[in-house]
């Protein structure tokens, strides 16, 4: 590249950056932790600081320690792990670790002096995932097409959401999408630093969430594809300048897997410090294989991870920990549409994706897949790098039971822009205004979908179904509800003079921090459902909606806030709480 090139990048990237930075910083710091977040941050503070990877084994830790990494650096933080020794390990994971993670954060901590700085850390994975589309998408489809697709990114809610909060999906989203990236690369061009970057990210992908175990089929069926194609493949390793023959090309391929396999082994020893115990307690190990629900949800899964422990060939925590997910992941409420269910529903993600996206990107994305389809006999291997994880993510997600939030297939957003830069590289392309002028409305409707929402990106759902106030009538949990919002329903309160209200709050994050006077709920948090009390009234009453929903609760809990959903709320505080005044009794 020439230095005007140079120049012109600069010109979109750094703007960008500035651009990303203030919208995830100034949003993040106006919310609650949400569920997972404390869990998130203490493993990974743990990890790093004692070389314990006990808490919340259902991830792997590097995410984690990447997150908590700021911690080590501040002064005076507390924490005592001798009583996880004395707990089963069943029994910690079951309850144990919740009440440790918030005693920690709330009680013998500043919870938002620990958790900013942390957030902080994913924003800067954001500003990674950024370039990593804008270099994909400018070499595919040139420098404007690029530009239109990071500028599609930086607004989107989804992305901007999940880049802000202390979790494992947006990690794994990035690592992925790099993998992708290094990978199509590698297959157009072998040298030395594509290599490197796809097994890097492959490595930490796998180190980073459990998901990331699709990469490996993903990456195999890809580097088939280019082994059989009759071309050459160019190479600038050494002397060789191209692997002409099909047996250069699959021994060379099958090389790289080995490389990758063993690379990313080598990563899970090196994130657990090498350690196959999960603390440096010798008789402190877990043994999930050996409980009921292993053996009547996976019992194959069982018998596998068992003999893999038997013969250390893994951490204890990785292993335990992957099986702990899937017997999880086997049965667990969800609410979709005012439908309740255990076991989920296969159109739960495409449902969620059509109404959780903004309308310019599905319609860019959508013109973008059917481009693939009308030209499906000069399809390239570009479009298989497009499709291929996109699909294969979609279709995982749809055959699994776990319907708890869209934060699961955000690995395919990178993905479904990648495919709306398709469709802004062929509107540039045509030259015809009146494309032109749609695609510059599309755009600009997307700003003003963004800025209606903002700080709430969470809460995002688009215009088909009227926006994020209508949100809750479909979906809930980590969708909307996640338990961000308990500082914006203190504001409201100091703005209105309440100085009590009846509280009925799904999440982790202590109201008690915020300086909230409530009477808990039916639906409080674990660490205050011994507080639960009768209302107060007359008087307020703020119920979460996945609480008002009922997702968590009995039927009797359930019938218990249906009258309230026939009300109109007095307040919504980050369309995730809804208040009411209530005179008297109304279930």
């Amino acid at each position: 590249m020439n230095r005007r090139e140079w120049l012109r990048i600069a010109l979109v990237l750094i703007p960008f950056a500035v651009l990303f930075f203030i919208l995830t910083v100034s949003s993040y710091t106006q919310k609650s932790a949400t569920w997972d977040e404390p869990q998130h941050l203490i493993a990974g503070y743990t990890a790093l600081k004692f070389h314990d990877y006990r808490t919340d084994p259902e991830h792997p830790p590097f995410l984690r320690m990447w997150a908590a990494w700021p911690l080590l650096m501040m002064p005076g933080i507390k924490m005592d792990l001798e009583a996880i020794d004395k707990i089963h390990p069943v029994a910690w994971v079951g309850s144990g670790q919740f009440f440790f993670c918030h005693a920690f954060l709330y009680q013998m901590n500043d919870a938002d002096r620990l958790l900013y700085p942390a957030r902080f850390m994913i924003v800067l994975l954001g500003l990674l995932l950024g370039v990593l589309l804008f270099s994909w998408t400018r070499e595919l489809f040139g420098f404007w097409p690029a530009a239109v697709a990071l500028g599609l990114y930086t607004t989107e809610p989804n992305i901007l959401a999940h880049s802000s909060l202390v979790t494992t999906d947006f990690a794994v989203t990035c690592f992925v999408f790099g993998t992708m990236y290094f990978l199509w690369r590698a297959t157009r061009e072998v040298s030395w630093a594509n290599l490197l970057g796809l097994t890097g990210f492959f490595a930490l992908a796998h180190v980073s969430k459990f998901s990331a175990i699709l990469l490996g089929p993903l990456v195999l069926a890809l580097l088939a594809v280019r082994v059989y194609r009759k071309s050459a493949w160019p190479c600038k390793i050494g002397q060789v300048r191209a692997l002409t023959s099909l047996k250069s090309r699959a021994l060379f391929a099958t090389g790289a897997l080995a490389v990758l396999a063993l690379v990313m082994w080598v990563t899970i020893w090196t994130v657990y410090g090498f350690r196959y115990l999960p603390s440096a307690s010798s008789t402190w190990q877990f043994r999930f294989q050996d409980e009921p629900g292993a053996k009547e949800r996976v019992p194959v899964l069982a018998g596998v991870v068992n003999w893999a422990d038997e013969h250390r060939l893994l951490p204890n925590a990785y292993t335990q920990g992957f099986l702990l997910t899937q017997i999880k992941a086997q049965q667990r409420g969800a609410f979709l549409a005012g439908q309740f269910s255990r076991e989920g529903w296969w159109y739960y993600f495409p449902v969620a994706f059509l109404i959780k996206t903004p309308v310019a990107l599905i319609v860019l994305f959508l013109a973008g897949v059917a481009l693939c389809a009308i030209r499906w006999r000069t399809l390239t291997q570009n479009e298989l790098f497009m499709l291929l994880p996109l699909a294969a993510y979609l279709a995982a997600t749809m055959t699994a039971k776990l319907n708890i939030g869209l934060r699961h297939i955000l690995p395919i957003y990178p993905f479904v822009l990648l495919l709306a830069g398709k469709t802004v590289a062929e509107c540039l392309v045509s030259k015809r205004r009146a494309l032109a002028c749609l695609l510059g409305a599309l755009c600009l409707s997307q700003v003003v979908e963004l800025a209606r929402v903002y700080p709430h990106y969470l809460a995002f759902f688009n215009q088909f179904i009227g926006g994020p106030r209508n949100g809750n009538e479909y979906l809930v949990d980590s969708n909307l509800d996640w338990g961000q919002d308990l500082k914006p329903l203190k504001a409201w309160m100091d703005k209105n003079n309440v100085v009590h209200i009846n509280l009925s709050y799904f999440g982790t994050a202590d109201p008690a921090y915020y300086g909230i006077n409530c009477t808990h709920l039916p639906g409080a948090p674990f660490f205050d459902e011994q507080l639960i009390a009768g209302p107060q009234l007359p008087g307020y009453v703020a119920v979460s909606v996945t609480n008002l929903r009922g997702v968590y609760l009995s039927e009797a809990g359930r019938a218990f806030y249906r009258p309230l959903l026939e009300r109109t709320p007095s307040a919504v505080i980050g369309y995730s709480i809804h208040v009411y005044w209530v005179e008297r009794e109304w279930w």
